[in-house]
């Protein structure tokens, strides 16, 4: 190795911002653990108030105080703290949008998960590894899903954490599509209904099926009376390869073929094509990736995938593909203009 004589021509930011990328998830997860957004819901309040409401011992608590609003998701105002405007929205329990059960499913499963990153690609196997709980969940693919349903409290904490992921993603979707075209939509792996209610509840005319495992029903009538559309949604439950699917005049499905290989996505869509009526509308909505291989949110999406259920990510042309195999025409793809940019290619059954 030869010794160098001059300084670098630029210094390696990128690789320590990246590097310690960890350090800022880790804080704001920590946050929501201990309590901290949710004490400050109920008004603001010293580091010495909070850490003895909250039980925190370390003195090192003001300076993580401080991280936080740096991170602008806390104010100071001289030595007392409250919530930014969007920690209060998104982060104070009881409120419609709380994200706080999405950032505890990150700290307990996606986050180990990434940590077998190098043995998966090694092997090429999905791996999953977890923190010690009992109840967490195992397997791949359905696998994951049936264990991680099976379960109560893994079940609410699956799906509340997929909630605060849909919801914008469904607004943009009651906003960006023309849904006067339709009466009965039908979502596809809906989970408990969260992108179907809002729907409804952007376009008081339509009514909605959701079509998912059995044992989301409870949390689906129990979400839907909470959204005020229990008179115009219902649930079926079933088994995507192994079930006929619910039919209606648009069908949906988000965030479920990036779970499965090429076949089985062929399967799905075309059993989404038998369901939806003449005239009607398929839509696949998803983080996809872009023909260059050029945004980063997709890719690593699809690397999670890949990690968890033995999935991947695709591009919005192969979607496009996959519903032109199974019959559909005048198929288009719409960006959304959501926080990540995903995209929805919509297709049409002939008459």
């Amino acid at each position: 190795m030869t010794t160098p004589t001059h300084a670098p021509p630029f210094p390696p930011a990128k690789i320590y911002r990246l590097s310690t990328a960890f350090w800022h998830s880790k804080v704001i997860l920590s946050a929501s653990d201990l309590g901290v957004f949710a004490q400050l819901g109920e008004g603001p309040a010293t580091a010495g108030e909070l850490a003895d409401k909250l039980g925190v011992q370390s003195s090192a608590f003001p300076v993580f105080l401080d991280a936080l609003v740096a991170m602008d998701l806390l104010e100071r105002d001289g030595d007392r703290y409250r919530n930014s405007a969007e920690a209060d929205y998104y982060l104070v329990p009881d409120k419609r949008y709380y994200m706080g059960t999405y950032l505890g499913f990150v700290d307990r499963f996606m986050r180990p998960t990434w940590e077998g990153l190098s043995e998966v690609l090694r092997t090429g196997k999905p791996q999953i590894p977890h923190p010690p709980q009992q109840d967490a969940p195992e397997g791949e693919g359905a696998e994951f899903f049936e264990q991680t349903y099976a379960d109560p409290n893994l079940q609410r904490m699956f799906i509340e954490a997929q909630d605060a992921l849909s919801s914008e993603i469904a607004w943009e979707l009651s906003r960006q599509i023309d849904w006067s075209r339709w009466t009965k939509i039908v979502d596809l792996g809906g989970a408990r209904g969260n992108v179907a209610g809002i729907l409804l509840q952007a376009h008081p005319h339509l009514t909605g099926t959701v079509f998912d495992m059995p044992p989301l029903e409870p949390l689906f009538a129990e979400h839907m009376a909470r959204l005020g559309v229990q008179d115009r949604a219902r649930y079926q439950g079933g088994d995507w390869f192994d079930d006929p699917l619910p039919e209606g005049e648009a069908l949906l499905c988000g965030h479920a073929l990036h779970n499965w290989t090429a076949e089985q996505r062929r399967t799905v869509i075309s059993k989404a094509f038998d369901a939806v009526r003449p005239g009607g509308a398929f839509m696949v909505y998803d983080l996809m990736m872009d023909e260059e291989r050029s945004r980063l949110n997709p890719l690593l999406l699809s690397l999670a995938m890949t990690l968890s259920v033995g999935g991947s990510g695709y591009l919005g042309s192969e979607c496009r593909e996959w519903m032109r195999e199974a019959g559909f025409v005048d198929i288009v793809a719409v960006p959304l203009k959501d926080y990540d940019g995903h995209t929805v290619v919509i297709g049409r059954k002939p008459m």
